[in-house]
């Protein structure tokens, strides 16, 4: 029915039309050198709308001719850009499925594509870096990094293609590598916690443990209070521990003093301390330490770490043990401390009261075996080799004194044997 209709007015302003151009009484008259052309008014104006329209459609085929080298090159550009952002999307597909292999090709092609029309391959070299880095192509890994960095335009993409790279150094333990860039970019982006967190973790690993303790403080605001707590502790140990080149005892007090507060009244700190000062041969240094520590906290373990002292002024440490007496009466731990310091400084009476005291309370090997080289000292072999007997006996490891708190000495290595 619509047909019909649409038919119908057409037919209409067709009749209408040519009733028009037959009533209509004006005309054009058009002089040629031999002959007259005459026409209607209104047919003339719809053969120059027509003429009209034809010619502006020659002029844009000429245009069109005259610009069709630019259009081509224009849409071979927008054909090799989207298949370049293919490459991106299969190469993506296929490192998420493990297809390493695969999706280096692609990124590959991807950059090659890029740099052919003049885009950024940046992100094309990197993503193939990461494939070859798990198909353990070195040499690819490092041709496809370089490549990103020099294709790196931009100040923010050059830092960027370096942080990807020196991320990828520390994964492989190639910290020679990586912290020469993170040191570089450090010093253009100083607040880059990324960058800040990375060369945290190279220093670590590398034990360089000075620039990891100054570079920490950067991060507090980024970790949990325990996670930074921890942190600080782990870089204080490596400070006091790590001391073959520390050779005066002004360079491990400044490491000492450079703690928390709170963290040099921890225990455990305390012994480090004391072991590092003792380990680097200040032993008086270490003596002196200690007994500060002790008067200040009474600390059992540490006043058997006091006994564990290799050279010292015996004599002098056993008036110490004699007036901290008093602070652990009849303690077994205390008595075998103070019997071990007495034997060294020999006075065997002493030493012998004192560990018999101590194996009443708590028999354990470390006892029976003091005991015997007490007992040995005061030449008497026969008691000796009875207590020698006593201290190869199994024991129980509740019945045990705590282990070394400092490394064992020549007197302690002739005693456990």
């Amino acid at each position: 029915m619509f047909r019909f209709f649409l038919a119908l007015i057409i037919i209409s302003l067709c009749a209408v039309t040519g009733y028009f151009i037959k009533t209509f009484p004006a005309v054009v008259a058009l002089r040629l050198p031999d002959y007259t052309i005459t026409t209607n008014l209104i047919i003339w104006c719809i053969l120059s709308l027509i003429a009209a329209w034809v010619i502006t459609l020659i002029v844009r085929l000429f245009v069109f001719l005259w610009r069709s080298p630019q259009y081509f090159s224009r849409s071979a550009e927008v054909r090799k850009r989207k298949k370049a952002h293919d490459y991106l999307q299969n190469g993506l597909a296929e490192l998420i499925s493990g297809h390493y292999s695969k999706a280096e090709k692609y990124f590959v092609r991807g950059g090659d594509l890029a740099d052919e029309i003049g885009e950024s391959s940046v992100i094309y070299f990197e993503n193939a870096a990461i494939a070859a880095d798990y198909l353990n192509a070195d040499e690819r890994r490092e041709r496809y990094l370089l490549n990103a960095r020099q294709h790196a335009h931009s100040k923010q993409h050059t830092a960027l293609t370096r942080l990807n790279e020196a991320e990828m150094h520390i994964d492989h333990g190639d910290h020679d590598k990586a912290i020469p860039l993170l040191e570089e970019i450090r010093d253009q982006e100083s607040k880059n916690v990324k960058v800040l967190s990375l060369l945290e973790q190279a220093y670590a690993d590398t034990g360089d443990w000075e620039s990891g303790w100054r570079i920490l403080p950067k991060l507090k605001g980024y970790m949990k209070e325990d996670d930074y707590k921890a942190r600080q502790k782990f870089y204080a140990k490596g400070l006091l521990k790590d001391t073959p080149s520390i050779e005066s005892v002004y360079e491990l007090e400044t490491a000492w003093r450079a703690l928390p507060a709170d963290m040099r009244k921890e225990q455990e700190m305390v012994l480090l301390y004391a072991s590092a000062l003792a380990e680097n041969g200040h032993n008086d240094a270490a003596e002196h330490f200690l007994n500060q520590e002790i008067k200040r906290s009474q600390n059992l373990d540490l006043i058997q770490a006091y006994s564990q002292m290799r050279s010292g002024n015996f004599k002098a440490q056993l008036a110490n043990m004699q007036r901290w007496e008093k602070e652990h009466p009849n303690d077994a731990v205390f008595l075998y401390a103070k019997a071990l310091i007495a034997y060294k400084a020999n006075d065997y009476d002493t030493a012998g009261q004192a560990i018999e005291e101590s194996i009443k309370r708590h028999p354990s090997k470390e006892a029976f075996a003091l005991w015997a080289q007490i007992l040995e000292a005061k030449d008497q072999p026969e008691a000796a080799l009875a207590a020698y007997r006593q201290s190869v006996v199994s024991v129980a490891v509740d019945e045990t004194l705590s282990g070394d708190l400092l490394p064992a000495t020549q007197d302690q290595k002739a005693i456990s044997s």
